[in-house]
């Protein structure tokens, strides 16, 4: 596997290793900043609370309270009227939903919560914005959703970084996306990585600090940036940025544009070139100190004199827009502010389940899952060819908790026979394998699991090939792997246009496919359960479609993969016991 990748490494241009170079270097110097910072803060002494009597069917725990609370406002919760930075907008009179909650009675306290980066709220978040950013462009790109579900994934995506021109700076784009929307979401990156620094999110314009923590959220913009034009999550993989060209200034974007209707002028581009990796996140920085700017003179004194109104915070996120999309992506509201929220002391005792209950409600280590499933799946017959048949089998299902409910989970089932007779779908026995992630939730008696698992499906007597279009002595003409009997033919007439027999060679065929997985467990006891699962498995199958022979010609060229490909959902029916260790 590592020589592949070092394979394909050497097949990209030089500036496109030279940019994962820089992305490697931004990498490596935030997480040293965040270590370097981490372990510049001693950490708080540990006390115990006083004992308390025990109530049924719980046990006290101790917590961890700091002795040396970080130089913050926060005397009684309450601002110094004197001191502009610890005015928190006043929270008195009947609660409303859009205030501030200066006291959170549910918060743990985190002795710590200086030293630990939120390393894990940085990923999360990034990966938020990187969903609702190809949402938003797969919705609106018909042309992108037809490559997405009809083209070769990974192909598409090598050939499109392989065509990376990184010899020019524009890439087509108009100046509103590469000036205006690029530089947005380079803010946004920058402040979901100041907002996941306890110490950080909490700086003002003018606060010591307030460069570096900045300087910190620019690094990993350079990072995220580079992630969403070349990465497979980004404009590279999702859309195939590279892979084609398109006229800049016509209204359609598609291979097939009548190019009579495009001005004679036209320029046509691949959209690659340096603007946006160099724009996102330097004018993004330039986009975040405005921001810093008009929140600390402009927004926070209009919210401070109109404490009890709405319309200020309205007003606050409006002139914020990048510090409110990343408030949303970590669940706040868009007007939420971190210096506004004074941090609450550990003073109370938490009460947890006894320890019986809670090991018994505890999600098991490891789960073996030994089952019998039915797939509805493509099979050719005697009687049909590439129908829907049903198909027995059996295999195992495995479950390794991570952390919490999350698990890596893995299944793998085995059908022989599943496909009597060949095609260039199926042919001979399955082999079903997926790896992926799963969330549990369990109860005393019931328990239930959810999987998400990418895989493939194999079969080991197939076509290798494709059957080429032709056409036999048929009335319409048809094709050997969609059924049809010509008179005087062999069944199932893989033919040429002649009437000689043609037949593809057999072999061992994979195909991509996605797994998803809901099921409920019985528990018997502790370590004994039930299964039924549903589930629903899209498989990926080659067609013997490939594109017409003038697409991809000049002045419309085109570097993608001349295959195209069908998603089919295929249901599976789970039953079996699951043993926990």
């Amino acid at each position: 596997m590592s020589s592949k990748i070092c394979v394909r490494l050497r097949n990209l241009s030089t500036p496109a290793r030279r940019v994962l170079f820089c992305q490697l270097v931004c990498l490596l110097v935030l997480a040293f900043s965040h270590c370097a910072s981490a372990y510049s803060q001693e950490p708080a002494p540990v006390t115990a609370t006083p004992n308390l009597p025990d109530a049924p069917g719980v046990q006290p725990t101790t917590v961890a309270e700091a002795d040396n609370p970080p130089p913050l406002p926060r005397e009684n919760f309450a601002p110094n009227p004197d001191d502009e930075s610890s005015q928190v907008p006043n929270q008195s009179g009947p609660p409303r939903w859009w205030k501030q909650s200066t006291f959170d009675p549910d918060a743990k306290p985190d002795p710590d919560y200086l030293k630990h980066y939120q390393w894990r709220g940085l990923i999360w978040q990034s990966v938020e914005f990187n969903v609702v950013e190809n949402g938003f462009r797969v919705s609106s790109d018909p042309v992108m959703r037809d490559i997405l579900a009809h083209r070769p994934y990974w192909h598409d995506w090598l050939a499109s970084m392989k065509q990376f021109n990184m010899r020019r700076w524009n890439d087509g784009d108009a100046f509103i996306v590469n000036y205006v929307g690029h530089p947005m979401q380079g803010a946004i990156a920058t402040y979901i990585e100041i907002q996941n620094s306890p110490t950080d999110r909490r700086l003002q314009w003018g606060d010591p600090g307030y460069g570096k923590s900045r300087f910190k959220g620019f690094l990993w913009s350079v990072v995220y940036s580079t992630h969403s034009e070349i990465s497979p999550a980004g404009e590279a993989g999702v859309g195939n940025e590279g892979g084609f060209t398109y006229p800049t200034n016509c209204l359609y974007q598609s291979f097939d544009f009548p190019i009579g209707i495009c001005h004679p002028n036209t320029k046509y581009t691949n959209n690659t070139g340096w603007v946006d990796f160099i724009i996102t996140p330097t004018v993004g920085m330039v986009w975040v100190t405005a921001e810093d700017l008009i929140d600390r003179y402009v927004t926070k004194p209009m919210v401070l004199r109109h404490p009890d109104r709405f319309w200020p915070l309205v007003v606050r996120s409006g002139l914020s827009p990048s510090r409110s999309f990343a408030n949303m992506l970590r669940w706040k509201v868009p007007w939420y502010r971190d210096y506004e929220a004074p941090i609450q002391e550990p003073n109370r005792v938490y009460w947890f389940p006894s320890k019986e209950v809670a090991e018994y409600r505890a999600l098991p280590d490891v789960q073996l899952a030994p089952f019998w499933n039915s797939v509805s799946i493509a099979s050719n017959t005697s009687t049909c060819f590439n129908c829907r048949e049903t198909t027995i089998g059996g295999g195992l299902q495995t479950t390794l908790k991570i952390r919490g409910w999350l698990g890596f989970d893995t299944a793998v089932s085995y059908h022989p026979n599943a496909s009597p007779l060949p095609s260039d779908r199926a042919g001979g026995n399955m082999l079903a394998a997926f790896f992926g992630l799963s969330a549990s939730k369990q109860w005393h008696y019931y328990a239930l699991h959810f999987a998400m698992r990418p895989g493939m499906v194999q079969y080991s007597q197939a076509y290798l090939r494709s059957p080429v279009l032709y056409s036999v002595l048929t009335s319409p003409p048809r094709i050997a792997t969609t059924g049809g009997n010509a008179e005087g033919l062999p069944y199932p007439g893989v033919t040429d246009a002649n009437g000689t027999p043609n037949e593809p060679p057999l072999g061992s065929i994979h195909h991509f496919a996605w797994d998803w997985q809901l099921a409920l467990d019985y528990r018997v006891n502790k370590r004994i359960a039930f299964r039924v699962g549903l589930e629903d498995a899209i498989v990926r199958y080659r067609t013997n479609k490939v594109d017409d022979p003038g697409t991809g010609a000049p002045p419309f060229f085109s570097w993608l993969s001349k295959e195209q490909f069908i998603n089919r959902g295929n249901f599976v029916l789970q039953l079996g016991p699951v043993f926990n260790f």
